[in-house]
């Protein structure tokens, strides 16, 4: 029997009342909350045969996890959530900006308010993003939507912010435009590996969380002239903000 088998063996008569007395404070016994709490969930919930260290890690994700939650509104999450992000728990550290989104995920699944943030699709997303790509999201997220630009010259490989701002400051667009789309450019400088923002900005539209958008053109940006780069818009879709508001928005 392997480790997701053996989990699924756990009665959920058992999972269930094992968050049920988080929730109702029945393990606060002689003021070992979080100590009890973290062997529930790390022995009754995840009796998998992990490595100390392994187990040790997923058990500080798991206390993470429910300490975002109010004990009030903490129910059991579905299966076909907490397995799979038990399992890719287990291979992130507390620095891991992925592991962070999981955790997020995972507290999303236990909480009565907002399980409904919860989309199983995220697990799969979660897994398939680089660290780069969630800070290019937040990015994405706090402009919505956000202008990407391409140098005007070959062999320059993306434009970071002095370099954009130049090129942003001696084009014929007004002063208006210009400073919009200085304020939602993206920002490669920002990323470990700028030189990828291109490739990423096409894996989040493939993961169908960001879509190109044409709305700018027809506002801000009707008649925008005499820009010697080519700019494109992005957003968050609908499944975007959702995916932001359940792995990322408290990060």
């Amino acid at each position: 029997m392997d480790e997701l088998e053996m989990f699924k063996a756990v009665p959920s008569d058992v999972v269930k009342a094992a968050y049920d007395d988080a929730a109702s404070g029945a393990l606060k016994e002689a003021g070992k909350i979080g100590e009890d709490l973290v062997k529930t969930v790390r022995l009754v919930l995840f009796p998998l045969q992990y490595t100390a260290a392994l187990q040790d890690r997923l058990a500080k994700h798991l206390r993470r996890a429910i300490d975002r939650v109010p004990e009030e509104r903490r129910i059991a999450p579905v299966e076909s959530l907490a397995l799979p992000i038990a399992e890719q728990l287990r291979f992130h550290d507390e620095k891991s900006v992925i592991g962070a989104m999981f955790v997020s995920l995972l507290s999303r699944a236990m909480d009565r308010e907002r399980v409904g943030e919860a989309h199983p699709a995220f697990v799969q997303i979660v897994g398939q993003l680089a660290s780069d790509e969630a800070v290019l999201i937040q990015q994405i997220s706090a402009a919505q939507p956000s202008a990407y630009m391409r140098p005007p010259k070959k062999g320059v490989a993306v434009l970071v912010k002095k370099e954009r701002e130049a090129l942003i400051d001696a084009s014929s667009m007004s002063e208006e435009q210009k400073r919009h789309l200085q304020r939602v450019a993206v920002r490669p400088e920002e990323l470990a590996q700028p030189e990828l923002v291109y490739t990423y900005i096409e894996h989040l539209v493939s993961l169908g969380i960001v879509s190109y958008t044409n709305e700018p053109w027809n506002e801000g940006f009707k008649g925008a002239k005499g820009a010697s780069f080519d700019f494109w818009f992005v957003g968050l879709n609908g499944l975007g903000e959702l995916f932001h508001r359940a792995c990322l928005a408290d990060e």
